[in-house]
């Protein structure tokens, strides 16, 4: 295993155990507000009391007082529905000293900022930031949309917007000052540094928690999409300063930033090829041409994932225009089949080919699947442009799974979510009266993550679904009802709905605008012979 553990403790492995005296011997004098200094002892109530509360730090600072009643001591009975609301990654920082270690070929990006003002308000902190490469760094917009984009001189985190932060500040409880260790969310997969993989770092992150006597928590899902939200708070070692504790994370972080810029080697070849782990590119020249070629790609997805959805009527009744003639979407009011995951949707569906290489997946349950067989599994997918399947791969190594699912009878599918406790599943259903149905149908929704994510022994968790369009009543809607073969991924975002309703269902399409004329008015001829134009 890598160095991963460097960058966890960051200097601060030694200041436990060279500040606490270890003990086996749980606390039996009651409740105390007394920070424990043993890394071994069991924390009381109180003290349990004392780290959650510290957490607050984390939260949105209007949504305190509303979270209070669900964030008590027991850290586990935290509500995921208000997750959101806790942010382990700072979004600005008033700089204090910013100490910068590139890599040797300037694009790995490795810089340790101290900090004494943190989202607006005064806080003392330092955080490590690593970044896979330095063309993604952005500047956040100043002012309104008209005017330049600047960067904010002393504030690193408007300037750097990709960057995977570690952040480590003190905060005081009722007295008592308090260690708050974490690791945020980016728009991006993170990058925990040379060589160090996802599931390394948390491993490494939860023994380093553990190690301290801290109380951990886990805001996202583990190493899902190469990604991790995490918090740890403990207690300062007896006899050091505030000061001191941020000094030692410092130099820590200093020191791993020092030894991981040395290991990437420069640019000595003359036909260097760029790898962005952002995108489906090998070259920054070609990235333009490339990202054409997928948006044609998947505007020509008639069998795409929404339209998978959209033929349940899941979606139309709720499709029209708000008060500016801008395109609206939402789910029903049904929260159950609201989409709560990013990648819910997944990449593929289709109907478990009849192969003899299919045989062992005709178990309902989540499996890898070898990129060897993805073709065979999903042969349209395997038509995506540019690099292929391997486009398909933004941030490597990152490896494909799928979730079978057996049906007894017909039913169609989709996946609204992923967490800890297990996936869940929409089976939809014909309405009317139906006759008896046994035949076997198996399944496949194929999804695309880190090796490291967990997934495998979850639990699948149903809901039923029954869709009005798909009516036993009415055998013409029976004829129109595709709920098996293969459909595609289009775009991610409700917003590719309007794309994919204005392409096949154009008469819909204009008659929310008050039809052709009305159309015309808004959007100019042109617009309305070119759409018209389409298949």
């Amino acid at each position: 295993m890598m160095r991963a553990n460097k960058i966890i403790v960051s200097g601060l492995a030694a200041f436990w155990v060279s500040c606490a005296e270890v003990s086996t011997t749980p606390d039996v004098t009651g409740a105390t507000t007394e920070p424990s200094t043993s890394p071994m002892a069991e924390l009381t109530e109180a003290q349990k009391t004392i780290l959650a509360k510290s957490l607050y730090t984390l939260v949105d600072s209007t949504k305190v007082d509303s979270l209070k009643a669900i964030f008590g001591s027991d850290i586990t009975k935290i509500d995921h529905r208000y997750i959101e609301y806790f942010n382990t990654r700072p979004y600005s920082v008033k700089n204090d000293q910013v100490f910068s270690y590139p890599s040797k070929d300037g694009r790995k990006v490795c810089d340790v900022v101290t900090y004494k003002q943190e989202n607006g308000k005064d806080q003392k902190g330092v955080f490590l930031a690593m970044s896979y490469d330095e063309h993604n760094h952005r500047c956040k917009w100043e002012g309104s949309k008209f005017e330049e984009k600047r960067c904010l001189a002393d504030d690193y985190l408007g300037t750097h917007r990709n960057e995977t932060v570690v952040d480590a500040k003190i905060t005081d409880v009722d007295g008592v000052p308090v260690v708050i260790k974490s690791i945020g969310m980016t728009s991006f997969n993170q990058f925990f540094g040379y060589g160090v993989s996802c599931g390394e770092y948390l491993k490494e992150f939860k023994q380093s928690c553990n190690a301290s006597n801290g109380l951990f928590m886990d805001f996202g899902d583990g190493c899902n999409m190469n990604q991790l939200s995490l918090a740890c708070a403990s207690f300062i070692p007896e006899g050091k300063t505030p000061d001191e504790v941020l000094n030692s994370y410092t130099e820590g972080y200093k020191i791993q930033c020092l030894e991981d810029s040395i290991k990437y080697a420069p640019y000595d070849d003359e036909n260097y090829v760029y790898h962005d782990p952002y995108s489906d590119s090998l070259s920054r020249d070609s990235l333009s041409r490339i990202g054409e070629l997928v948006y044609e790609w998947s505007r020509a997805q008639k069998h795409s994932m929404y339209a998978y959805r959209w033929q349940f009527s899941i979606i139309d009744s709720t499709v029209g225009l708000d008060d500016c003639n801008n395109f609206v979407y939402q789910e029903r009011e049904d929260d159950e089949i609201a989409l709560k995951h990013l990648s819910s949707l997944g990449y593929a569906y289709n109907t478990l080919p009849d192969t003899k290489n299919a045989d062992a997946y005709r178990k309902e349950g989540v499996y890898v699947l070898p990129d060897s067989l993805v073709a065979e599994f999903f042969p349209n997918l395997a038509t995506y442009p540019a690099a292929g399947l391997e486009g398909l791969k933004w941030y490597p190594p990152e490896i494909f799974y799928i979730i079978v699912l057996k049906d007894v009878g017909a039913k169609g599918h989709f996946v609204t979510n992923f967490d800890a406790n297990g996936i869940y599943v929409t089976d939809i259903v014909k309405s009317g009266n139906c006759p008896e149905d046994t035949t076997v149908h198996y399944s496949m929704i194929l999804l695309l993550n880190s090796p490291d994510w967990d997934v495998m022994n979850r639990p699948i968790v149903k809901t039923t679904y029954v869709s009005d369009n798909w009516n036993c009543d009415k055998p013409e809607t029976l004829e129109k009802i595709e709920p098996y073969g293969e459909w595609t991924i289009s775009f991610d975002g409700s917003t590719y709905y309007e794309e994919w309703f204005s392409k096949f269902e154009t008469d819909r399409y204009l008659e929310l605008y008050g039809g052709k004329e009305a159309f015309i008015e808004h959007f100019g001829e042109d617009r309305y012979l070119e759409l018209v134009g389409k298949e």
